[in-house]
């Protein structure tokens, strides 16, 4: 399945976002809180992003397989809150985060796929069910 317009950040790049970063996330037409923007692919065995980083410039790209997933959760907490989001999470738009290992260590990332500035939507539910139905595998 592919996911275009998928916006990604890393859980550090949320806890050191700057007053710009915030400021963007909560003016209309911008996007939510993210780093990264490009295109994911996912499959039985692969979570695949590639795309540029909007902070620094340049490609980026990252794949996870399903095997060093951890943790999935669908929803706001403690690093990505209410007030991150301009909606403070009253129109059912929430991030998708997926905690993974990376060369042996815990990391989190938090996703928009399918991200549409237009009707402030994205795919996460679906994105949500197909990891849990690959996880379960």
């Amino acid at each position: 399945m592919e996911y275009k317009e998928t916006l990604l950040a890393y859980k550090e790049d949320i806890e050191h976002r700057g007053l710009v970063d915030w400021l963007e996330g909560h003016t209309s037409f911008m996007r939510p809180l993210h780093r990264y923007y490009g295109i994911l692919n996912i499959d039985k065995e692969k979570l695949h992003f590639t795309g540029s980083d909007e902070k620094k410039g340049g490609q980026f790209s990252l794949t996870i397989n399903i095997t060093d997933i951890t943790d999935v959760h669908l929803g706001y907490d403690n690093i990505f809150r209410r007030i991150e989001d301009r909606s403070l999470g009253i129109f059912q738009f929430v991030p998708l985060r997926i905690n993974f290992i990376e060369k042996g260590k815990e990391a989190s990332v938090y996703l928009f796929a399918n991200y549409s500035s237009l009707i402030r939507h994205s795919d996460n539910q679906k994105l949500f069910d197909e990891l849990n139905v690959y996880k379960k595998r």
